[in-house]
């Protein structure tokens, strides 16, 4: 698994994020072995987002992905997640 798959998958691990939560994330791995990883969180609705990037190693993806999910944390991304989760699942 490439380090860019590894920082967007902890980001998610860190969130508790699945395939309903509204999380976006890109990762970049440069030929300087630095990597990037930019994220977003979002209301349902759309009436809220908070957004970040961080800038880490190739080596250490998982550390890179932690950090920027903390940073959301930090920005109110808990707030929106939680009313998110206790949304009833939309009928098929």
């Amino acid at each position: 698994m490439d380090a860019e798959v590894r920082a967007e998958r902890a980001l998610l691990a860190e969130l508790h994020g699945g395939c309903s939560v509204p999380i976006g994330a890109y990762s970049k791995a440069h030929s300087d072995g630095t990597l990037t990883l930019s994220a977003q969180v979002s209301a349902i609705d759309g009436s809220r987002h908070v957004a970040t990037h961080g800038t880490g190693t190739v080596q250490d993806p998982e550390t890179l992905g932690r950090q920027v999910a903390e940073e959301l944390l930090d920005q109110g991304a808990e707030t929106i997640l939680s009313a998110v989760r206790q949304r009833p699942p939309a009928a098929p």
